[in-house]
Order: structure tokens, then C-alpha cells, then sequence
């Protein structure tokens, strides 16, 4: 009875995560598809500090909480998994830059190679793994991936269809990955914890 209600109990938790991430992916794609740039200077200086360094230290901090959970928890499955995510956004968003989309494939300066925006896949990645370990910074999660994506539509490097792949991809991918490390031996959730 109680393996049921652990069971029942991720089950909830799991969902509950995904629906969390997929309505801030939906309000990410509405700003991507509907807010102009602004043309701004000021916002414009915040959008590249966003996009250059506060892309970095994102990335860096996320791996780092997640290595030092996968750590503390004596967990391989986990570390492996992080390798294998942050490997496969790098090669799922290259793979798909060197397809020719036609116009969908031209950043607003006009260079090729612009879908979809890695930033915003990794960022959105990112933001679903840390959540389903800390859920209650959800907020500070993914309000950092939206900066990020936001940012690559304010510094014209993305478009905001380019930002869109971006989010449904790094969404996608993270629960593909979520969802198959819950069916190893050792995963488990940090909050998921049942009062039976």
C-alpha cells in the first residue's frame, strides 16, 4: 500500500511539473510571438548582460546544483543524465542549424544558422531539471530561462519562431530525459516525499 501511494504521489508531483513548465512555456512563446524589441538602450545593455554572461552563470550554477545533488544523493544515474542532456541539446540545436529551414533558418540580421535558439533550449532545459529537484524555486528557475530567451529576441540573435523551437524543444527534451531516468534503480525526487 504504501509503494502505491509513493508511486500515486510522483505521479502527482511529475505532472504537476510539467504543467508548471508548460504554461510558462506557453507565456515564453506569447512574448516571443507578440512583444516587439523594444528599442531601448537601457534594455538593450540588460538583454546582452542576459544573453552573454547571464547565460553562462546560469548554465554553470544549474549543472553544478545538479552534479551536487547527484553527488550528495550518491546517485550516478542523475550525473549521467545531466552529461547526457547537456550533450544532447548541443547536438539536437546544431544538427537542426545545419538543416535549411528557408527563412525560418535566417536570424533577424539576416545570418543563417538561427534555428532553433540554443540558448533558449538549453535555458528551458535547465529550468525543468532544476525544478523537478527544487520546485519551490520554480520562479527563479524558469524566470532565468525566460530572461535568457527574452534576451535573444532584444538583441536580435533569434526571431521569436527561432525562440519558440527553442522552448518546445528544451521542454521536450528534459522530460524525455526526466522521464526515463525515473525508471532507474536508484532515481528518485528530492520533495516527493509521501505522509503515509
Amino acid at each position: 500500500m504504501k509503494e502505491n501511494g509513493m508511486v500515486s504521489g510522483r505521479r502527482n508531483f511529475w505532472l504537476q511539473n510539467m504543467k508548471f513548465a508548460v504554461v510558462i512555456g506557453m507565456v515564453m512563446i506569447l512574448i516571443a510571438l507578440l512583444v516587439p524589441q523594444s528599442n531601448m538602450n537601457e534594455i538593450l545593455i540588460a538583454a546582452n548582460l542576459f544573453s552573454g554572461i547571464g547565460n553562462d552563470v546560469f548554465l554553470i550554477v544549474s549543472n553544478g546544483i545538479l552534479f551536487w545533488v547527484a553527488y550528495k544523493k550518491k546517485c550516478k544515474s542523475l550525473f549521467t543524465m545531466v552529461l547526457k542532456v547537456d550533450a544532447a541539446v548541443w547536438v539536437v540545436v546544431h544538427a537542426l542549424k545545419e538543416i535549411d529551414f528557408g527563412e525560418l533558418s535566417l536570424r533577424p540580421t539576416g545570418l543563417p544558422d538561427g534555428f532553433p535558439s540554443g540558448h533558449t533550449t538549453h535555458a528551458f532545459t535547465m529550468a525543468f531539471l532544476l525544478t523537478v529537484f527544487y520546485p519551490r524555486l520554480a520562479w527563479l528557475w524558469y524566470g532565468c530561462a525566460v530572461a535568457i530567451s527574452w534576451s535573444r529576441i532584444e538583441t536580435s540573435a533569434h526571431t521569436g519562431v527561432q525562440v519558440t523551437a527553442g522552448v518546445i524543444l528544451g521542454i521536450g527534451l528534459a522530460w524525455f530525459s526526466v522521464d526515463n531516468w525515473l525508471k532507474k534503480r536508484d532515481s528518485f525526487i528530492l520533495p516527493e516525499r509521501t505522509k503515509s
